[in-house]
């Protein structure tokens, strides 16, 4: 019977980080083309210590105001990583409307893009994971991963975008 129960809770399990790794690889297609310019990975650099508890050692004597910080805090992240997952996709976006427009074929750019993609779906669903751990006082999030992802699309971006055209 606790065999049974163990797989079963296995199998569900399973199958909600299959459903939440497909939902964010299809975020990651969902993307408009814009004239803005390059996102730039340093407007993420305050999530790197947005839920850290160095700075709420003031409130220690306050358990209520200091579970209310970092439930502000938490709603403060994900507002940065929607906008941070919403720039890759727009990044990536970009970089397959140059390859479309491109006259040589990137077989292996399109492998290396869609690797890239699918480790970017995955850092972005452990760090979700680590955010609802967080709220149970459990682990800590890190979002470096995200970050240096954006950053290292940019450069991709720049490299392949001329001068004089378009950015996205």
């Amino acid at each position: 019977m606790a065999r049974a129960f163990t797989g079963l809770l296995t199998l569900i399990v399973a199958a909600c980080a299959i459903a939440l790794f497909v939902t964010r690889m299809r975020l990651l297609n969902a993307v408009t083309l814009s004239q803005a310019s390059l996102p730039d990975a340093d407007r993420y650099r305050p999530m790197l210590r947005l839920l850290s508890d160095t700075d709420l050692n003031f409130v220690s004597v306050s358990p209520a105001l200091r579970r209310t910080i970092r439930s502000r805090r938490r709603e403060m992240f994900r507002g940065y990583l929607l906008c941070l997952t919403k720039d890759y996709a727009r990044l990536l976006g970009g970089v397959r409307h140059v390859m479309v427009e491109s006259g040589v074929d990137r077989p292996d750019l399109a492998k290396a893009l869609a690797k890239n993609r699918m480790m970017f779906a995955y850092a972005l669903c452990r760090v979700e994971l680590n955010l609802k751990l967080h709220a149970l006082g459990i682990g800590k999030v890190d979002v470096s991963v995200l970050v240096e992802s954006l950053d290292a699309l940019r450069g991709a971006v720049a490299v392949m975008t001329p001068a004089t055209g378009a950015a996205y």
